[in-house]
């Protein structure tokens, strides 16, 4: 039996590619195990849902305490793949990645990171330096355009790059829209709406969509996924997401779970964060998409992806500082010009050619022998 372990963390973004990825990988190949590192952060309650065995290991940021906290995760990782003995390690990144990843190169274990974004973060320039292959899941042009990278262009050169896209687990793509109309309670009759902020929700969008619900009611119905803890209003307490007066239009949500896939196939229109596995799975459904990316993020990843995405015309972006100046406008022009939508949905189509999953796990498994043939 062939151990791969799989490590990344942070946020959901880093783990459910990497299931997709997992299950693929064990259906084709029956000989293989899985086993999960993870953060803190609460990638685990997901794992624990889809019944996969999984080790937290606590990685710290660059701060004063990171040498000492550092040190202390790189021991735990070595002791794990001692004890684990894992015949591959491939890595989503995030910093729960590098103690690993370092301990890995150490053993002799083959490393293959998967880069989700438009840009590299720090954690995963660090560990492509030490991978055999690295899997990006937007085209290399916009990985190496990076300033931060282009001091390693000859690195890159001599390694292993490929656009395979970012894995999507299968079922996302094969929800029922009529499905998703019984959870919603809508009629169908109407454009439904689909507004999230990511896997933690999105404090500001939430905002947004309070200030406009009888404007957006007025057209649309709406499937707000507002995040867990996350209010709907200003003053409103959080967790207590209830639709206000008159809104019988409107479905708040913290979380979605096994709906997601039935409510993106009810779906005709999204206003998104620009995460790279939210993106993936609006993609993946056909779904046109309003991108508000995250400011401030180290190398602002998210207004990368979005911009990548902007300029094949497989989505749209406003700003979060333009919002209410724009979005509302943005998403009634899109739904009015009927034919500029079609365009942006048989643009989309074209990008889903490519099987991401399935060309990662050849990548697996052809590392895979030539480990046992080494």
């Amino acid at each position: 039996m062939s151990l791969i372990l799989f490590v990344g963390g942070g946020t959901l973004g880093h783990i459910v590619p990497a299931i997709a990825i997992a299950r693929a990988l064990q259906e084709r190949c029956p000989d293989t195990s899985a086993h999960f590192v993870c953060s803190p952060r609460g990638e685990a309650e997901f794992l624990k849902k889809e019944s996969l065995p999984y080790t937290i290991i606590d990685s710290p940021r660059l701060s004063w305490d990171f040498p000492w906290k550092f040190f202390f995760a790189h021991r735990q990782s070595m002791a794990l793949l001692r004890s684990l003995k894992p015949k591959v390690v491939f890595s989503k990144g995030g910093y729960v990645s590098v103690p690993v990843c370092f301990a890995a190169k150490k053993l002799g274990i083959p490393i293959i990171l998967h880069e989700s974004d438009a840009v590299m973060g720090r954690a995963n320039q660090l560990i492509a330096k030490m991978a055999t292959h690295v899997c990006l899941g937007f085209p290399i042009k916009n990985i190496i355009a990076d300033c931060r990278l282009q001091k390693d262009i000859s690195a890159i050169c001599n390694l292993q790059y490929l656009f395979t896209g970012n894995p999507l687990r299968p079922e996302i793509t094969q929800g029922s829209r009529d499905e998703g109309l019984r959870i919603t309670g809508f009629s169908g009759t109407r454009p439904i709406l689909l507004v999230m902020g990511g896997s933690q929700g999105a404090q500001v969008i939430n905002e947004w969509v309070a200030n406009h619900l009888p404007e957006l009611t007025q057209k649309y119905d709406v499937i707000h996924l507002t995040g867990v803890g996350k209010s709907t209003t200003r003053n409103q307490q959080p967790g207590t997401c209830s639709p206000e007066p008159g809104t019988r239009n409107y479905l708040p949500l913290p979380f979605a779970y096994t709906e997601f896939p039935h409510l993106y196939a009810c779906t005709t229109i999204a206003i998104s964060r620009a995460g790279a596995g939210s993106i993936a799975e609006l993609l993946g459904n056909g779904i046109p998409t309003i991108l508000i990316p995250i400011s401030g993020l180290a190398h602002d990843h998210q207004l990368k992806n979005a911009l990548s995405l902007q300029e094949r015309k497989v989505a749209l972006l406003v700003t979060q500082n333009d919002m209410d100046k724009d979005l509302m406008n943005v998403v009634s022009q899109l739904m009015k010009n009927s034919e500029e939508y079609q365009l942006m949905k048989d643009r989309i189509r074209k990008m889903q050619g490519g099987d991401s999953t399935g060309q990662i796990v050849d990548i697996i498994s052809k590392t895979l022998v030539g480990k046992h043939g080494a």
